[in-house]
């Protein structure tokens, strides 16, 4: 089938997705046209145009989905989704992969290990080092706010309880 002309696979395609077409028409139809294939072939070819579609399909479901959270989660961090969309498509190949992993070198494996190791550790640096500059630019903020009312006890009391609630939030969404 892959060595028919562009053209005359293209037509085969559409003839499969049209349902009122057996493969005895196709069959026929490429016959006029000087191509001689079986229906085994055109079976197993028609499988896996019909399975790499429906995949395509299913992939453009998941983005529409993702695109409408995103859409309504206006503070969603778009990395994490993305990087939660890339990590569930692996653990579903890895899952389906067995064969694959019983066959691996045991250093090719371990060398995957560290990676993915390294990578948590990446993150939890960065998460570490993004509280750290929040932890001190509320600091610097606070010192400066307060410097600024100091003659105003009970306002000085009140914005820091403020600069208190908000440093919380703001160090408990960025961990998250």
């Amino acid at each position: 089938m892959y060595q028919f002309p562009k053209d005359i696979l293209e037509d085969v395609n559409r003839r499969l997705l049209d349902y009122n077409m057996s493969y005895a028409d196709i069959i026929a139809w490429l016959a006029e046209k000087g191509y001689k294939i079986s229906q085994a072939s055109l079976s197993r070819y028609a499988f896996k145009i019909i399975e790499s579609a429906q995949c395509i399909a299913d992939d453009l479901e998941r983005t529409r989905y993702i695109i409408d959270i995103i859409g309504k989660n206006p503070n969603l961090d778009t990395t994490e989704a993305t990087s939660a969309i890339l990590k569930s498509g692996l653990l579903q190949k890895i899952s389906s992969a067995e064969e694959e992993f019983n066959s691996m070198p045991i250093e090719k494996a371990g060398r995957l290990f560290v990676q993915l190791s390294k990578a948590e550790t990446d993150r939890k640096r960065t998460d570490y080092v993004t509280r750290q500059k929040a932890e001190l630019a509320f600091g610097q903020m606070e010192a400066e706010l307060m410097n600024q009312i100091r003659q105003y006890p009970d306002l000085a009391d009140q914005l820091h309880d403020v600069l208190v609630r908000a440093r919380e939030r703001m160090l408990d969404e960025a961990v998250d």
